[in-house]
């Protein structure tokens, strides 16, 4: 999509101030209390998590709410018809977003009407078509890709008369790379109006510039350290928990155990029959199991080493634990000489 920044420049001593505005609800605090100030030619992002008061920020900075503390002032004046006509909410959550289902060129012909442009079925496809976004002419809203969306919405907000200040709501709630709507809002900033973000803290320390924090109440910037919010670079470091291994003395909370297990005769591969008879066994060994195993050849094997976390230490004698472990077959092995099969 080509750019849509605006060529006409806002007039260039556009101040706008908050300080200490706070919105309180019925049943709990709508927003903290923030101050900012935003100039011309300058994109100010306000960062703060989901639910902390982005869209009654909007509202108080356009003068569509009036804050129960602190004052909102354009150039020195409070009043709010002065606000309402200088500053645009663009994409606002409830406020200013509009109907997922309604056609691109039914939301762009109203946006149109309300900048005194014609708003014709031509005049819309023309309009859309100027930006590269006549492929969406047709699509319902919630179908157009984040990244047009964004420029479309700011790029209507900004051709109204009057307009000399944008605040974007939230954009990275549709999705995708904070730097696609960083990179529209710095174009309508070129172009010298005074333009606020909000935005996540993720997105604001991902694009690495300083921001605002909503309900910090210092109109200071406050700058998020590039990348706090990025997967690490070694995908096994700090993600991954590994038990410990190798050495004899294991951290606390942690044991070794020896496991054991006597191999079952189901394991065994079948001989094939041998071509004589095989002798009769001693009627010595009838009665006694484990004698018959360990003639038979199947000493109790060694299962492995588990590292597990809490439990009992490894018997001193090195004798097998009440672990069983199952053999390649399903069948389990236990330590006390018999075999139970699953």
């Amino acid at each position: 999509m080509t750019s849509s920044a605006p060529t006409s420049v806002p007039v260039p001593d556009t101040a706008l101030t908050a300080e200490g505005v706070a919105v309180d609800g019925a049943h709990g605090v709508l927003l903290a209390p923030t101050s900012l100030r935003a100039v011309p030619g300058s994109v100010l992002l306000v960062a703060g998590s989901p639910g902390s008061g982005h869209t009654a920020l909007a509202l108080a900075l356009a003068g569509r709410m009036r804050p129960d503390h602190g004052t909102v002032t354009l150039d020195g004046d409070d009043d709010p018809r002065r606000l309402r006509r200088a500053v645009a909410v663009v994409d606002t959550p409830g406020v200013s977003e509009p109907e997922p289902v309604l056609p691109l060129r039914t939301v762009v012909g109203e946006e149109l009407a309300m900048a005194g442009r014609g708003t014709t079925p031509r005049a819309v496809a023309e309009w859309l078509g100027a930006r590269g976004a006549q492929t969406w002419v047709r699509s319902r809203f919630e179908d157009v890709p984040a990244a047009v969306r964004i420029g479309l919405m700011t790029a209507l907000a900004a051709s109204r008369p009057g307009i000399r200040v944008l605040v974007l709501t939230a954009p990275d709630r549709h999705g995708g790379t904070p730097v696609t709507w960083w990179q529209v809002a710095s174009e309508h900033a070129r172009a010298g109006f005074a333009v606020v973000v909000t935005c996540t803290e993720g997105s604001a320390a991902l694009l690495g510039v300083p921001a605002v924090r909503l309900g910090g109440g210092d109109p200071g910037a406050v700058t998020e350290p590039p990348g706090r919010h990025a997967r690490p670079d070694d995908p096994t470091g700090p993600l991954t928990v590994v038990a410990p291994q190798g050495p004899p003395e294991l951290p606390e909370g942690w044991t070794r155990r020896l496991l054991r297990r006597r191999p079952s005769p189901a394991a065994e591969p079948r001989p094939e029959p041998p071509p004589t008879p095989s002798p009769s066994p001693s009627p010595s060994t009838d009665t006694d199991t484990d004698t018959d195993t360990e003639q038979a050849g199947t000493d109790p094997e060694d299962a492995g080493t588990a590292i597990l976390p809490g439990g009992e230490p490894e018997p001193p004698d090195g004798g097998t634990d009440s672990t069983s472990t199952p053999d390649s077959t399903g069948s389990t092995g236990t330590t006390d000489g018999t075999e139970r099969t699953s």
